[in-house]
């Protein structure tokens, strides 16, 4: 749903295919500037030109980020958000937004940024519109078996993952694995990874592997075939996770061993807002194959859990939007009342006091409009006056 914004938005996007998806989040900005193609410095001097207070980031280091402009610094209080699960080095990059599950206090990974964390989550989930009703049954009260599934990036598969996938299909007799991901259209790779099955001791026959699907509906439908979702790592799914949870299918996620790790905690702060799926947060290997060979083994439980996950997961912060943009906005206001504290505090040569800090609402009062910008890249989404807020 829309929600009325304290904040002026304003889009900078680097985005070379505009298709509809874009014109839906053209609905929501202010302003909105496509700057791809355009040198970094133009489009820092446009940054400036319209105002912005705070502005983020949504890339990181993926393809098509525009860190180049952020090394700029053209606005005063620069945050990276959402779109890489790591530090962009950037000394000019002040803040990064997390959540206390994905980026614990006493977390040992190192950031340039100083973290931010937001209310029970660091993303909201917004279910598409085309996606199906979940299956009214878990698939295994008819099939008679149990299936295990993963759609994730197949660069997350890797062999610690396959042993522990292996460990749980063997500990569940007749079971099945479908993964579904993009390279499994070519037979070559079909045929490389059911032997590395076959190498761990499971039969190609108890593999399925599907390729990507022309549509979301069809994307979103695979999953009645899937009983149970299981979660990669070290680097966890997140939108993959958010679809399985929404059509129905409980995920088995494992949290960072060693050391915390953002990639690695994401499933936890996913499912630690569904009540229903708390007991599949794992903390071991061992932990995590007992809590799916447990699963498969309670059909009364697994088919609950099958009835109940999406209104449950609609009722979650992670579906609130809502409150999520609140919060956001809450820490928006928080950030320019630090940086107009210290700003403030320099030019009298000493330390403002609290009644001299002029949050974005107050100086809309004082007709002094400040705005974010958030900084948009192709195929990323987010969203976010009366402070100036710019997305790059």
């Amino acid at each position: 749903p829309r929600v009325r914004a304290r904040h002026v938005r304003v889009a900078h996007v680097e985005n070379a295919r505009p298709d509809a998806r874009t014109a839906s989040f053209r609905g929501y900005a202010d302003k909105w500037v496509n700057v791809h193609g355009k040198d970094a410095k133009d489009v820092a001097q446009q940054i400036r030109s319209d105002r912005i207070d705070i502005l983020v980031e949504l890339t990181g280091h993926t393809a098509g980020n525009r860190l180049d402009v952020m090394a700029l610094k053209p606005a005063p209080v620069q945050v990276t958000w959402i779109g890489y699960p790591n530090t962009t080095g950037l000394r000019t990059i002040d803040y990064r937004f997390c959540d206390a599950k994905v980026d614990p206090e006493d977390t040992e990974q190192t950031f340039t940024e100083t973290l931010v964390r937001l209310p029970n989550t660091f993303l909201c989930y917004s279910p598409p519109k085309e996606a199906p009703d979940p299956s009214k049954t878990t698939p295994a009260l008819n099939n008679g078996f149990v299936t295990f599934g993963s759609f994730n990036n197949f660069a997350k598969f890797n062999d610690q993952v396959l042993q522990l996938w292996s460990r749980i299909l063997k500990q569940v007799p007749g079971s099945r694995l479908l993964m579904k991901c993009k390279p499994f259209a070519c037979a070559h790779m079909r045929a490389k990874v059911l032997r590395r099955f076959e190498l761990a001791g499971i039969k190609k026959s108890r593999i399925d592997l599907f390729p990507l699907f022309p549509s979301t509906r069809e994307h979103l439908t695979l999953y009645s075939m899937v009983d149970i979702s299981i979660d990669t790592f070290p680097y966890a799914g997140t939108t993959t996770t958010c679809e399985a949870m929404y059509m129905g299918v409980p995920v088995i996620t494992l949290r960072a061993q060693d050391e915390d790790n953002h990639a690695h905690n994401v499933g936890c702060s996913l499912l630690a807002n569904i009540e229903l799926l708390k007991p599949l947060i794992t903390d071991t290997p061992d932990e995590y194959v007992t809590a799916a060979v447990r699963l498969a083994g309670d059909m009364k439980r697994l088919d609950k859990i099958r009835k109940r996950l999406r209104s449950e997961m609609l009722k979650s912060p992670l579906c609130d939007g809502g409150t999520f943009v609140r919060n956001l906005e809450d820490v928006y206001d928080d950030l320019w009342a630090k940086y107009s504290k210290k700003k403030l505090g320099k030019s009298s040569g000493g330390t403002a006091g609290p009644e001299t800090i002029l949050t974005p609402r107050a100086q809309q009062q004082h007709e002094q409009p400040c705005g974010e910008a958030m900084v948009v890249e192709e195929g990323k989404k987010d969203n976010g006056r009366s402070s100036n807020t710019g997305v790059a």
